[in-house]
């Protein structure tokens, strides 16, 4: 029962936060043993078999929206549909100071620390340049990030499902880890890959 006020209570404060964000609304289901996270919320007093749904403010795409590569001086960060174009461009062309401009500012040290081995950033460069295509397929609203739900497919028609949060600064909107250890981000995640989300 206190779980599920606790999930409740998630919605709720999600739903108050981004009431004028969209009137629409994803919903997310996911089995338990599935959650990345241990001790996660969301499997509180659950059983691993057992499905847990989640209801967040965002959008499913009727039909995914391609997402077209571009080069570093037609980056633009006005709206999180550009900011998502840039970033998947940037990681392709293995730019790492493009790809640290797409990071909230107060997040940079912490990327340049992850793109420091070159060996790293070229493994990365080869993983988004074997794509190819790229879509948005929807997003959700996690307090204030936008969580972009993004499909890239190889040659052979193989998926690889992405989420990218994104967080409005007056620079535009940039890209941020801060959820990555959230509950709800790997519901989001868990639900992405093997759940449901519509």
């Amino acid at each position: 029962m206190e779980c599920r006020a606790g999930v409740i209570l998630i919605v709720a404060v999600i739903s108050q936060y981004c009431c004028s964000c969209s009137s629409d609304h994803v919903t997310l289901q996911a089995k338990v043993a599935d959650l990345r996270r241990s001790g996660s919320v969301f499997a509180k007093n659950k059983n691993p078999n057992d499905i847990v749904q989640l209801k967040l403010p965002g959008q499913v795409l009727d039909v995914p929206a391609r997402v077209q590569l571009i080069r570093r001086d037609q980056a633009d960060w006005s709206t999180p549909e550009n900011a998502i174009a840039s970033i998947l461009s940037a990681n392709a062309a293995g730019n790492v100071p493009w790809m640290l401009l797409n990071y909230v500012p107060a997040e940079r040290n912490t990327a340049l620390k992850q793109f420091s081995d070159p060996n790293a950033v070229e493994r990365s460069r080869e993983s988004y340049r074997a794509m190819e295509k790229f879509e948005r397929t929807g997003w959700v609203q996690i307090r204030e990030f936008r969580v972009t739900l993004v499909r890239g497919e190889d040659v052979d028609g193989d998926p690889t499902l992405m989420s990218v949060a994104l967080l409005k600064t007056p620079a535009g909107w940039k890209q941020s880890d801060a959820l990555a250890n959230d509950d709800t981000l790997d519901m989001v995640v868990t639900a992405l890959h093997t759940g449901t989300v519509q």
